[in-house]
């Protein structure tokens, strides 16, 4: 990705995004929020300078990651996760559950931003990752469980998603 990154142009950047966003709109299809994860543009500020702009231009929110973007992101007045994201693939899957126990109990004052990726272990998902180590069914045991109610509602946890902050988006841009 950095050599694709390295020789690409922001016009044809932009010009790409534009289409990708049309393409939706024009679908009938209701986007609340813009996601850069697949690009791995880290350290691309003019990258992410661009989808905040589109997304402002849009009425959509944004996905962030790192300190850096949040901060820079909130000093706009806009809305964003207060603490970095976690994603349900860098924890352990022999352990997630108790993972996932642990930072739900100790989960911070904020909004943060949970990536899981649920799934069940039906011929379709093993053909498509066949060696997954079964983590997409670990977290759609663990999400769908009574435990883990228990927990959010003893928390006093909101579970929420991009809609609530595309509307202060749009409020904000």
């Amino acid at each position: 990705m950095p050599a694709f990154l390295a020789q690409l142009k922001m016009d044809q950047l932009e010009m790409e995004f534009r289409v990708q966003i049309e393409a939706l709109l024009a679908a009938g299809l209701r986007p609340t929020h813009l996601d850069w994860h697949a690009l791995r543009i880290e350290g691309r500020t003019d990258i992410f300078d661009l989808m905040i702009w589109l997304a402002k231009e849009y009425g959509l929110a944004i996905r962030i990651m790192g300190r850096a973007l949040i901060e820079k992101v909130q000093s706009q007045g806009l809305p964003t996760n207060d603490n970095d994201f976690l994603d349900s693939y860098l924890l352990d899957p022999v352990n997630k559950t108790a993972q996932y126990v642990q930072l739900l109990r100790e989960l911070p004052v904020g909004l943060s931003e949970w990536a899981v990726h649920p799934g069940l272990d039906n011929a379709e998902l093993l053909a498509r990752e066949p060696a997954s180590n079964h983590e997409r069914q670990t977290d759609f045991n663990f999400w769908t469980s009574q435990q883990a109610k228990d927990i959010i509602r003893e928390e006093g946890i909101i579970l929420l998603d991009y809609r609530a902050l595309q509307v202060v988006w749009n409020k904000a841009a």
